[in-house]
């Protein structure tokens, strides 16, 4: 089941982020890079600006996207590393898409999730980056 997550269910949102950023994102993160994303995901403020959309199995939390600017940006999309490659992420993204359309979505990209944003549509528009310790490559899918 896909739904948008409710406020009582960001901490879990926030754990599953960070757990699954430790286990497959750790190429692109000095120490700076996991401070600078740990204090992105447990500022308050800053999460319930996005939506935050979650899958669910048997009512576990096992993926999320979250979106800023009216979805126009994806800041955070994590898949637990066990429910890789079985369409989780691409109905996550689709449901968004669905309820929210929008002609243009960003992401900056972790180097492990290239492939898979590439599956979705998206196109790397420069070169790769390293800002407060976090690699990324930016990216750009238009409708």
């Amino acid at each position: 089941m896909i739904r948008k997550i409710e406020q009582h269910e960001l901490d879990e949102a926030i754990n599953l982020s960070l757990q699954v950023c430790m286990q497959c994102g750790m190429d692109d993160f000095d120490d700076e890079g996991i401070e600078t994303f740990r204090s992105f995901i447990h500022n308050r403020q800053l999460m319930t600006e996005l939506t935050v959309y979650g899958a669910f199995e048997d009512n576990k939390l096992i993926g999320i996207l979250g979106t800023k600017n009216n979805n126009k940006h994806i800041s955070l999309f994590f898949i637990l590393p066990e429910y890789h490659r079985n369409g989780i992420g691409k109905a996550l993204f689709d449901i968004m898409v669905c309820e929210y359309p929008v002609p243009e979505i960003t992401v900056n990209s972790s180097t492990y999730a290239v492939p898979f944003y590439k599956s979705l549509g998206f196109e790397q528009i420069g070169g790769i980056d390293c800002s407060r310790g976090i690699t990324s490559v930016p990216m750009k899918r238009i409708s």
